[in-house]
This record gives C-alpha cells, structure tokens and sequence, in this order.
C-alpha cells in the first residue's frame, strides 16, 4: 500500500488531479456531463459565505509515510469544509447562475456562446474593490478568451475578493481563464472541466493599495513537493492559497505541485467532493 501511495506523489500535469493510484484514498464519480450535484446548496441560498466554515481536514487517514520524500498525495487530499458553497456553485445551471451573480450586484455581461462553457461571462468592474483579470490591455478583455469565465467560476471569485479586501489587495491578475483543449486547457480525463470550461484561473500577481505587489514567481518560496495547507503558512501567497482552498476553490495548485506552477496559482471550481491544494 505505502508503494502506491509513493507512485501517486508524481504530479505532472498543470490540472491533474488525483489518478487512478489513489483510488482507495478518493473515489470519483463521473461527472463528465457536469450534472447537479447531491445535496448542493439552493440558488436562493448562494449568498457570500461566513467566513465561519469548517477547517481542511484529510480526506483519508495518515499513510505510513514518515517525512522522506516526495509526501503522497494524500497528504494534499482534504474534504469540502463544512458550510462551504462550492458544490452548490458547482450544480447552479446558467439562469440559476447568473441570477445569483446579479442578487450580489456583480458587474459582468453574458458572454458569447463557448464550446465546453456552461455558462460564459465576462466581468465588467471590481468585485468588492477587487479587480481581477488577464494581463492583456483593457481594450482586449472584453473579447480575449482569458478573460471569459464560468459564472460559476464568477461566483467563487466574489468569495475570493471578499478574503483579499482585508488584505488590502485590490487587483489580480491572472494569465488565463478559458482555453480550448487544443491551447492545453484540461486533460482527457476531465476534457468537460478545468480551463476548457472556464471553471479555472492561473493568477499571477497580486497588488495591494499601496502599490506593493505579490509575484508568485518571485514571492511564493515554495519547492516541488512541499506541502502547502498541511504546514504553517511560509508567507502570505500561501496563506492565500491555503484560505481559498475548500472555500472558494477545490483546487489550488502553486509552485510547491511542479514545475508548470513556478510562476501561477492554480485555483480551480469543479464539481467532485474532495480539495487538492498543494
């Protein structure tokens, strides 16, 4: 058992998950066709949560693993905290969706129909003082694909602004949103999810009032196979990534996952009842 639990440590690609290697730890679900999910939280329900949720806690009991090595997966493997919207956000069709962006006066637009997206829109101002957007000049956005998002996806990032606010952070960016498969947006495996549908943001930067900035490239510190919500935070990156993971996002991926994350934070909404943050 503890030699399969090693083999799932190797992490390769941007968006993975967890593999078929960690079927005893996690069992998935199909959830190609993006269906609703048991027990989501109501659309009339999906106001900005309390920030009294449950903590990370292991989706599965310690391995033998003893501190050597890559840690396995399992040890980046937690359960939806209690109280968290995301797999009601998750479950939301378009109408039910965009109803509740505008209940919260999000500023977005309907977005042109994508190939893969449930629900495209673009957001058109801050959320809660917090601008969050691609790094292409204004005049782009409005039409650029890393810009267009899920309304869901929308949804948890007005969670997210509300945990930066405090912060003193009032713009993210990030260096895409939607990409196709054919731009290397998702895996075969979830083809129907990740950044081919939109539910999924690489941020880059984060910049606060007074003009000082959070570069993941330069700030995180983080090193391959370190774990990132199972310690002490190292810095503010990660207690941000760490803040999001469960309760705005299920999966946060930083530098600390592979190579491919030296320079972003992945942070993903998807529709399964685990977290992966690592």
């Amino acid at each position: 058992m503890a030699a399969v639990l090693l083999a799932a440590a190797v992490a390769v690609a941007c968006t993975r998950r967890p593999s078929s290697t960690t079927a005893a730890v996690a069992t998935q679900s199909d959830t190609s066709d993006l269906g609703p999910v048991a027990g989501a939280v109501p659309a009339e329900e999906l106001d900005v949560p309390s920030p009294a949720l449950g903590a990370l806690v292991p989706y599965a009991p310690a391995s033998a693993w003893r501190g050597t090595g890559v840690p396995p997966k399992e040890y980046s493997l937690f359960d939806v905290p209690e109280r968290s919207p995301v797999l009601g956000y998750a479950a939301l069709d378009r109408d039910a969706c965009e109803e509740a962006l505008r209940k919260r006066r999000v500023p977005f637009t309907r977005a042109e129909d994508t190939t893969g997206v449930r629900a495209p829109v673009r957001l058109n101002g801050p959320l809660h003082g917090v601008s969050i957007h691609s790094y292409l000049p204004p005049a782009m956005r409005s039409t650029a694909h890393a810009d267009l998002i899920d309304c869901r996806l929308a949804l948890s990032l007005d969670d997210f602004a509300t945990s930066l606010e405090p912060r003193g952070i009032v713009e993210v960016v990030h260096v895409s949103a939607y990409r196709s498969k054919k731009e290397g947006g998702c895996t075969a495996k979830y083809a129907g999810e990740q950044h081919c549908a939109a539910l999924a943001v690489d941020v880059t930067s984060f910049t606060k009032k007074d003009g000082t900035k959070l570069v993941v490239d330069r700030d995180f510190h983080g090193k391959i196979g370190a774990l990132t919500c199972a310690t002490p935070a190292k810095n503010e990156l990660w207690e941000i990534a760490c803040g999001a993971a469960g309760r705005q996002f299920q999966v946060v991926l930083t530098p600390n996952w592979n190579a491919e994350h030296r320079n972003h934070l992945h942070l993903e909404l998807t529709v399964h009842d685990w977290v992966l943050a690592r």
